[in-house]
């Protein structure tokens, strides 16, 4: 029985076998095109491994309401504001620096396995089958350790530039370093003018970096560790001058980079086109004034050509990197555009860079309205892709948008700017995090500006909030917009908006909101004009909070600015057009209303007669108190408004004809001070305060010590 078994179980084993063979078998790429049967199966197609990912995308399309990758796909969760996308971004970003700190200092944790006891021995670790070198622990070099030129080549390969300075000396500086080393470490200290460079690993740290502008000053270090190294060299190599007349060039060290060049070509040593593109970028410090300036580059270009070297695309952006930055007028403009038509002559087009400089060249922000942007997007749009070449090209789409923005003032032109970047993989060109929030800010700018209101609400609805946060400026923009469309509703949303963005305490974009909302009040509907209510009521009860959390805080200068007065009076007319004696709106208006009058509040309100008006409809719905404290403010401000008001208040009060209102006004105020209502009595006194510009007590008691210093002399 057992026997039985055991065969079955051979037998299975071998049929499984037989399968896989047949299996690999029918893996195996055809060698030939035709078969024995008259059968040619295709040649096998070599996929990569997110083939399938890219061929599903492809089916789905592009979300341009979804949040960024970095960022939780979850609502409550992703960042919808400039400062949280920061904070959100930099932390990620700093988990993993901590992550490389315990790396670094405790490598023996990643490289050393200890066995437990009885054994208690130590043998090598990796954390990684095969090893991972950028996941192991970096080596530390210090003036014990015994070094060879192995790790040397292994600090240059991987940009160490201070342990490459630190081996170097340990290995005896020159005297122990084979030539074709120090020319690698002359070339690394060049590149990077012996400074560590920002590390590939920390990208949002640099995306979110203030240094945006690159700084043009000579910051070659003199007497350095590269310039040592290139005097021993003997014999000196064209590499080796190359090398070093490249990084004296890039970091503008440009008078003594064009003496080497020129003992170079003295001793009949060959340069590189690299060499005469970094002399032509830094041209400039070279010679004072455009003509001479102008001289000194064609000079350099017909010396290249003698030296038999052919340009690239790099020489042309050399060219007119300089021309951009010495200024502007006709003689530089010609000088371009004959340079970019003997480039293309050779065969070189222009590439992103060269019409980044050449926007830079022509369309100055005071200078006259040039539309040579036109021809450089008919270019671009007639080529198959666009590729990358250098650093700066990530600058054009950048420049273009602002050119359509301020410049020309042409909504068309950013639409094919923007259709440009939407193009293929272009998008990868619009730069870091910086660039792209200055991108967005030109295109949202030009389209609320220049746009169709139905095209610029499809920006907004498309960028705003997920792709594009709007800062305070263009957030005006937006409102002005909206404003002159009368769009109350989207006006009411963008005070939620607003508080979301985190722009609530710049107290002249919420002054700005409420104005707009004031002006276009009146042409909205019922439900539109309800919402125009709670967002008014929300900004008030907002203001308080901050005041209260300023109070608590026991700050010597507050962090919110309080509202204008005229901010107040405008939530004062929004609040008080309510029908309904008992609605809660009269209880904000009535606080809106007190902190007018105990001066919690800038300035004077702007439309006094909405004050005004508030005062007779809350006369006639009973609301006594809010009336008279709404004329006695418009009588304390001195407003020729308040006279009439109290008079109109004062008849709504009693329900009296005006004729008797004015009579009763005439009588001495203190004969009617026992029979009129305290609300009416105080209506009283702020007519004659804005008639006599005295209160009533002041007269009253001005009078009494004249009469009484009258009698007082009669008995004498």
């Amino acid at each position: 029985m057992y026997s039985n078994i055991v065969i079955t179980r051979q037998i299975s084993k071998i049929k499984c076998l037989c399968r896989s063979l047949v299996s690999i078998e029918s893996q195996k790429t055809p060698q030939s095109g035709a078969s024995s049967d008259g059968i040619s199966p295709p040649v096998r197609i070599q996929r990569g491994p997110t083939d399938i990912l890219q061929a599903l995308s492809t089916t789905v399309g592009i979300d341009p309401t979804a949040a960024h990758y970095k960022y939780h796909d979850d609502p409550y969760l992703i960042p919808l504001s400039n400062y949280r996308k920061r904070a959100y971004a930099l932390a990620a970003e700093a988990g993993r620096k901590a992550a490389i700190w315990i790396r670094d200092e405790h490598a023996d944790l990643f490289t050393t396995r200890i066995w437990d006891p009885p054994l208690r021995k130590k043998t090598p670790y990796y954390n990684a089958d095969p090893k991972i070198e950028a996941f192991s622990p970096k080596p530390i070099y210090n003036d014990e350790s015994k070094v060879t030129e192995e790790d040397l080549i292994y600090t240059i390969q991987n940009a160490l530039i201070e342990d490459s300075i630190k081996v170097y000396q340990l290995l005896g500086g020159s005297q122990g370093v084979s030539d074709e080393l120090k020319l690698q470490l002359l070339q690394l200290l060049c590149f990077y003018n012996e400074k560590e460079p920002d590390s590939v690993e920390w990208l949002e740290e640099r995306w979110f970096s203030a240094n945006t502008r690159e700084r043009q000053a000579a910051t070659w270090r003199l007497g350095s560790l590269a310039d040592t190294i290139f005097t021993s060299m003997e014999p000196k190599s064209p590499e080796a001058y190359c090398a070093i007349i490249q990084g004296m060039a890039k970091y503008y060290q440009a008078e003594r980079a064009y003496e080497l060049s020129q003992e170079a070509i003295e001793k009949g040593i060959p340069l590189s086109t690299g060499v005469y593109n970094a002399l032509l970028g830094c041209i400039g410090f070279l010679r004072e004034g455009a003509t001479l300036r102008i001289e000194a580059l064609k000079s350099t270009l017909m010396q290249m050509n003698e030296q038999g070297l052919s340009p690239n695309i790099e020489t042309l952006s050399a060219c007119l990197r300089s021309i951009s930055v010495w200024g502007g007028g006709i003689q530089l403009q010609n000088l371009a555009m004959q340079l970019v038509a003997e480039f293309r002559e050779l065969g070189i087009q222009p590439g992103l860079s060269a019409y980044y400089y050449l926007l830079c060249l022509f369309c100055k922000e005071r200078g006259p309205r040039n539309n040579i942007l036109s021809k450089i997007l008919t270019d671009l749009e007639s080529r198959e892709r666009l590729e990358v070449n250098e650093p700066t090209d990530t600058n054009f789409f950048i420049t273009a948008m602002g050119v359509c923005s301020d410049h020309l003032q042409d909504i068309n032109m950013a639409e094919r700017v923007h259709a440009l970047l939407m193009k293929n993989n272009n998008y990868k060109l619009v730069g870091d995090a910086y660039k792209e929030s200055i991108y967005y800010r030109h295109l949202v700018t030009v389209a609320c500006r220049h746009a169709p209101f139905e095209k610029a609400t499809e920006y907004l609805d498309t960028l705003i909030p997920n792709i594009y946060i709007p800062e305070p400026s263009v957030m005006e923009e937006i409102i002005r917009t909206l404003e002159v469309a009368g769009a109350g509703d989207r006006l009411a949303q963008a005070w939620s908006q607003i508080i979301v963005f985190g722009h609530a305490k710049r107290t002249k974009l919420v002054e700005r909101l409420l104005s707009a909302l004031c002006n276009c009040y009146e042409y909205q509907e019922e439900d539109v004009k309800e919402k125009i209510r709670s967002a008014a009521e929300s900004i008030l009860k907002h203001g308080e909070t901050l005041e209260q959390r300023d109070e608590s805080r026991d700050q010597r200068s507050p962090v919110s600015q309080k509202l204008s007065a005229t901010a107040l009076s405008n939530i004062i007319e929004l609040l008080s057009d309510v029908s309904d004696k008992s609605s809660e709106r009269w209880t904000s208006v009535e606080t809106a209303l007190n902190k007018l009058k105990q001066e919690q509040a800038t300035g004077v309100p702007s439309k006094p007669e909405s004050i005004s008006t508030l005062a007779e409809k809350a006369a006639s719905m009973g609301k006594l108190e809010i009336a008279a404290t709404a004329v006695a403010y418009l009588a304390e401000c001195g407003f020729e408004e308040a006279a009439g008001a109290s008079a109109r208040v004062l008849g709504a009060m009693l329900n009296r004809p005006e004729e008797e209102v004015r009579a009763l006004l005439q009588e001495p105020a203190g004969a009617l001070a026992g029979s009129l209502h305290p609300a009416a009595l105080a209506v009283l006194h702020s007519y004659h305060l804005a008639k006599t510009g005295t209160a009533i007590r002041d007269s009253e008691s001005s009078t009494s010590s004249e009469s009484d210093s009258e009698s007082s002399s009669d008995e004498d």
